[in-house]
């Protein structure tokens, strides 16, 4: 039998590493970034550095968007006339409509299989990287699309925030949260839910790097429920000696074989702000979160 022409494609929100999106060969569709008027796009001309410093300046946060209809047809045209069958992942349709421009076009050009994660960041990205995996290994895209689908509700996506004023400017936090939590020193914990939201899951109470430490001992437990091939650490800028406490338990609780730190793309930062925490990872088959 006659293997397929694969190709696997994502939104720049899978913020996976350069390294492994070169080697595994993905082509990434960057979302749109506006900053001041004008429109960059993410990981290519824009930093979430870039955000951070156009957000001090001003009391609205810059504008992250989906990739146009035109920009995605035009992304996706010459794959398809090279003669691809591409599994193409998108950040949770609720959070974008990347997905739904995405599927527009698949519809219209044919040959695109369009996957919402129902995640973002590096869960997104860990679903993509199982699948780049699999086609290096020979798999049918039939095969690749099912073992995709089954991922989806077993990457657990989980943060804490060091301060809340990104919520605030982006609509997603009232002005009364944002002055419960400064004045309490509250930082919350944040998760992508089951079905691809943003939610609070938990509050600490601290300093940040005390909260960090809290939320390692209560969303690693003793490491058994979680899988140990992958796992990934992204932030938006933490400082390095709150990093090397989160790989240090990580690596002594997990053992992952892929340990991953990775800082985030526009889109994180643009939610959530500076000085946030992500842990991604896979609970084993058969458990949940």
């Amino acid at each position: 039998m006659e293997r397929e022409k694969i190709l696997i494609t994502c939104d720049s929100t899978a913020d996976l590493p350069p390294e492994l999106v070169k080697k595994y060969g993905i082509k990434v569709l960057p979302l749109n970034v506006t900053l001041g008027g004008s429109i960059y796009h993410d990981g290519v001309d824009v930093t979430p550095q870039d955000i951070f410093s156009f957000a001090a300046t001003r009391s609205m946060l810059p504008k992250t968007t989906e990739p146009t209809l035109d920009e995605t047809f035009k992304f996706f045209a010459p794959l398809v006339r090279q003669g691809y069958e591409i599994i193409h992942f998108t950040i949770s349709a609720e959070l974008s409509k990347s997905y739904i421009n995405a599927d527009i076009n698949a519809k219209k050009l044919g040959h695109i299989h369009v996957i919402d994660t129902r995640t973002a960041t590096c869960a997104e990205g860990m679903i993509v990287l199982n699948a780049a995996k699999m086609l290096e290994e020979g798999h049918f895209l039939n095969e690749i699309i099912d073992s995709s689908h089954f991922m989806i509700g077993k990457v657990r996506a989980t943060c804490v925030v060091d301060k809340m004023d990104f919520l605030y400017k982006g609509g997603r936090c009232s002005a009364v949260a944002r002055f419960g939590a400064t004045m309490f020193n509250i930082k919350p914990n944040i998760i992508v839910t089951k079905d691809g939201k943003l939610d609070v899951d938990k509050k600490y109470r601290g300093r940040f790097n005390e909260s960090i430490s809290k939320f390692l001992t209560e969303e690693l437990s003793d490491g058994k429920s979680i899988d140990d091939d992958t796992f990934f650490i992204v932030h938006t800028g933490a400082d390095s000696d709150i990093l090397e406490m989160c790989e240090n338990r990580v690596k002594n609780i997990v053992s992952p074989k892929h340990l991953y730190t990775v800082k985030s793309g526009c889109t994180i930062a643009s939610h959530l702000g500076p000085n946030v925490v992500i842990l991604v990872f896979l609970k084993k088959f058969g458990g949940s979160w």
